[in-house]
């Protein structure tokens, strides 16, 4: 959670693979909205990258939840600017121990789901959480993200990149979804290749999005002149380095 205090100003300029994933799965949500307006949740709202969209519904109640007090802040602030006249509540929590109180027709996770202890029991509760013919969706990062960084990580150190993140594959997710109840109602998928000019701001732009290395032995210095040198290999026409994103969007049923 301090990580993410600590870059929630920054966080908006770096994180344009979760915008795009947040748009996704709100295009993709829309079809099994309610007619009337709906009762909406939107866990790890982050700086509200998503939050700004389902208040664009004019929902009926929209809760936002996250556990930086700072990227709430900021979330808050895009909110009262823009959708003042939208029933909208933020709540400083982690999505694994929000106890709500009231029900939801739709809850939004997205770009969160890999940061959680728990996956089966965070699906028991949210499942308790929703209407009738309410959805889950969920917004994830898959197997394939960041395969450029973890390449080359173990190129420069002979260790397998370790973080708190969890990426996960589609199989995995509707299996997952399925233990726990739910029945998959649409998805879709995307690699989204994220350019940087060199190595520095690769790594500087992943530290900003929070993502770190968990690895009880740092870098010495290297090992991370080696590292910046095999990120050089995914250079294209267009970056000196690229990272790759796998972006998956879910729709779930309860059943």
């Amino acid at each position: 959670m301090s990580n993410f205090n600590l870059k929630a100003s920054k966080y908006d300029s770096a994180s344009a693979s979760q915008a795009e994933l947040a748009e996704c799965l709100f295009g993709l949500s829309l079809d099994y909205l309610p007619d009337v307006p709906p009762v909406l949740l939107d866990l790890g709202c982050g700086t509200g990258h998503l939050s700004l969209d389902l208040a664009n519904l004019f929902p009926k109640k929209l809760d936002c939840l996250d556990i930086s007090k700072e990227m709430l802040e900021i979330c808050k602030k895009k909110l009262q600017a823009h959708f003042s006249n939208v029933k909208w509540r933020l709540f400083e929590n982690d999505a694994e121990n929000f106890e709500p109180d009231i029900k939801y027709d739709a809850i939004y996770c997205s770009s969160a789901i890999q940061w959680f202890n728990d996956i089966p029991s965070f699906l028991a509760k949210a499942k308790k959480w929703l209407n009738p013919n309410g959805i889950l969706c969920i917004g994830a990062l898959g197997e394939k993200t960041l395969c450029e960084l973890r390449s080359a990580y173990i190129e420069a150190t002979g260790r397998k990149l370790e973080t708190e993140a969890k990426f996960f594959s589609a199989d995995k997710l509707i299996a997952m979804h399925k233990k726990a109840g739910f029945e998959l109602q649409d998805s879709a998928e995307c690699i989204y290749t994220q350019g940087f000019a060199n190595s520095v701001a690769a790594l500087k732009t992943l530290g900003n999005m929070g993502v770190t290395s968990t690895g009880k032995k740092s870098l010495n210095r290297v090992e991370a002149q080696k590292l910046k040198d095999a990120l050089l290999k995914t250079k294209n026409e267009n970056f000196a380095v690229n990272f790759s994103w796998e972006l998956i969007a879910m729709i779930f049923a309860s059943i």
